[in-house]
This record gives C-alpha cells, structure tokens and sequence, in this order.
C-alpha cells in the first residue's frame, strides 16, 4: 500500500493500514493522549469543508497556512481565493470539490489511499477529544465564564487539566497562561470560546505545541479583529463546531468539523524545538516522528501531578 509522507522535514513515517511501525529510542509518557494522525494536519475539516477568501494575513511570512491540509468528508468543498500562500501538501477526500483561483495554493492529493489516512486522522481526533474529556474528570481546577483578563498559572512544570465553561471576551481582553517549558495545558472548554477581539496568550516558557484547547460544544468558534488581534497559541481540538477566523491568528493547528478564514487570517505552526525521536502510541497505531513541531497539541499526561 502507498505510503504517505505529509512532509519530509518531520521525519514521519506512515504506513496505512499497520498497526505498529518503526520503534525510535525514547518512549512516550506512560499515559498520553495522543491525536494520531489529526495531529499532523495545520488545518483538518472532519465534517464540512475549508474556505479561505484571503488575503495574506499579517504573520503570513511568507505562508498563510504552513502545513498539511485535509478535508475528510466526500460531498465538502476546498475553497481558496485572493492572495493566501499555502505551503501544503493538501489532501481531499476523493468526493471532495477543490476550488481555488489563488495561485499560491498547491493542487491537492486525493486518492483511495488519501481517502484511508484521513478516515483514520477523522478517527484519532474524536477519539483524541474524548479522551481529553475523560482527564476533564479529575481537572487541576474548574472555571466558569471568563470574561475578563484572567490568568491560569502554574509554577511547577507538570500536566495541568483545566475546565472552562466559557471564553467570551471583547475589547482585547487575554486569558494568559503562565507556565513553564516542559508543562502541558489541556483546557476542556464546553460552553462557547468567543475572542471579539480578545486572545489566548502563553508566558513563563510555556509553549504552543503543549496546549490544546478542546471545546465539545458545537456553537461556532468565533476569533474576530482587524489585523489579526485575536490570536490563540495552541491547538484547537473542536470535532462538533466550526472554527471561524474573521479574521484571526492560530499559531498552532485547528482540527474542527468546518474551517473558514477571511480577511488575513492565518494559521502557522509551532516553532520548530530542538530534533528528538519521540514514539507516541494510540488506538493501536504507532507514530515515529524526528521532531517536535509534529507533536503539535498531541500529547496531554493523564496526571496533574508536577513531574519529577
């Protein structure tokens, strides 16, 4: 069977339809959830379509959309227009309409083997948001509705879960969280997330591929203000809702059930760290990868414990 490669600078080896491939040197945390194949998409749609009107957005240097793409679902569309640089690849289910008049957007992959990696990356990211859901059981701490500056701060490095109800903020206001490299924040927000503008900010070391922002609501995802001021650094994990960026910043992945971007939106990745060889297993599909920009928003520990 084909094997496909999203993009030979991760070191990622895939083969569809294994179970277990290569074994690197360093294992993964005991317990981890772990996205699977939805964790090496910038942008993953797993049950509408993509639209981005453009234009090039202001952290688009030179890519809009640094990343792999994927719509998962036969009868959506892939639209793009305007000005949007994509650096790819893309790939659309076979039954899926591609339709882009901007000429920095690569053609797209489809084919039965597409069709298989996609099912599977459509798997791993339902099956990722509830395992998210299943550490929401024993939260480090629990919130409402922030709607106001607010900080969630931890000083120890560890694997931090927190519950929200509802991020709604308007007039630039910024959930911080302050933690510190190595620590992982899982935020399981259920209500609505909502930045008008507003933004989701880091600080203390903590960084974008170690947050993930898991919302199982189905109210759309709304990020909204000129010149891309609301801005979320982290991964969003929405299945059951639409990410909409009006435009907006990510500086991470978004993997939701449709994505649309206008007016400058981007969506770049990670900061590539430091090489290491890391496997992460899940669902009985074994991931070998050379990087840590490909375990984007991947990987939450089971404990809230601070590491030792």
């Amino acid at each position: 069977m084909k094997h496909i490669h999203p993009s030979p600078s991760k070191h990622l080896f895939l083969a569809l339809g294994a179970a277990s491939l290569l074994l690197l040197a360093h294992p993964a945390p005991a317990s981890v959830v772990d996205l699977g194949q939805a964790g090496q998409f910038a942008l993953l749609a797993l049950g509408g379509g993509i639209d981005d009107s453009g234009p090039l957005g202001p952290q688009g240097q030179p890519y809009s959309v640094k990343g792999p793409v994927g719509v998962v679902t036969s009868g959506e569309k892939f639209q793009a227009s305007g000005s949007v640089n994509y650096n790819g690849p893309i790939y659309l289910h076979s039954g899926v309409t591609f339709n882009s008049s901007a000429p920095g957007v690569p053609q797209p992959t489809m084919s039965a083997s597409i069709d298989a990696l996609l099912a599977q990356a459509k798997q791993d990211a339902f099956s990722g948001a509830a395992a998210a859901l299943q550490l929401g059981m024993n939260p480090t701490a629990t919130y409402g509705t922030i709607n106001s500056d607010f900080t969630i701060s931890q000083a120890n490095t560890g694997h931090y879960v927190f519950n929200i109800n509802t991020v709604n903020f308007s007039g630039g206001k910024e959930l911080t969280l302050n933690g510190t490299q190595g620590s992982t924040f899982l935020l399981n927000v259920s209500g609505s997330i909502a930045l008008t503008p507003g933004s989701i900010v880091l600080t203390g070391g903590l960084t974008s591929d170690n947050v993930l922002i898991n919302y199982s609501g189905n109210q759309n995802i709304r990020l909204t203000g000129g010149g891309n001021t609301s801005k979320i650094f982290g991964t969003i994990l929405a299945p059951n809702a639409n990410v909409v960026l009006s435009p907006g910043f990510v500086a991470g992945s978004i993997i939701a059930n449709a994505i649309t971007m206008s007016s400058g939106a981007d969506v770049v990745p990670v900061p590539e760290l430091t090489p290491s060889s890391v496997l992460f297993g899940f669902l009985g599909l074994v991931v070998a990868i050379g990087s840590r920009r490909a375990i984007s928003g991947r990987v939450y520990a089971r404990s809230n414990r601070p590491t030792k």
